[in-house]
């Protein structure tokens, strides 16, 4: 059986080579992915949503988001994903150096995502707005 580390690292190796619907085939059928903040892709998915919410918001980039992994760090059922990605969202450059993925493993597949990212970058990019804290 594979370990989590090598559940993590096939598929995010879909991710990075742009298959997000192969990648979507390794998450359980009950699997959540949550965006943390308070952007318009801000919100707890289910395997279903992802589909019919977040990839639409995706596909509106002008240039695709590029992903890649810089290191996965796993123990049981849980690991941790550091990555970066780069593209142009319809408003503008989508750069996140670095961000985060925690991701838990059941019975083989990814059952659960949480997204810990840029907020304003990603808000940015996808809507042209920006958070602005007063002087």
């Amino acid at each position: 059986m594979a370990t989590t580390k090598d559940v993590a690292a096939a598929f995010f190796g879909k991710l990075v080579g742009g298959d997000f619907a192969g990648g979507f085939e390794t998450l359980s059928d009950d699997a959540t992915w949550t965006i943390i903040g308070d952007t318009p892709l801000s919100k707890r998915f289910t395997k279903d949503r992802l589909l019919t919410e977040m990839i639409p918001m995706l596909s509106t980039f002008t240039v695709p988001a590029q992903m890649g992994v810089d290191e996965i760090i796993a123990e049981g059922d849980r690991a941790v994903v550091l990555a970066n990605v780069h593209g142009v969202g319809p408003h503008g450059p989508y750069d996140q150096h670095t961000y985060c993925f925690v991701l838990r493993v059941t019975d083989g597949r990814v059952s659960e995502i949480v997204e810990y990212l840029d907020t304003c970058a990603v808000e940015t990019a996808l809507v042209g707005s920006k958070i602005v804290r007063p002087a």
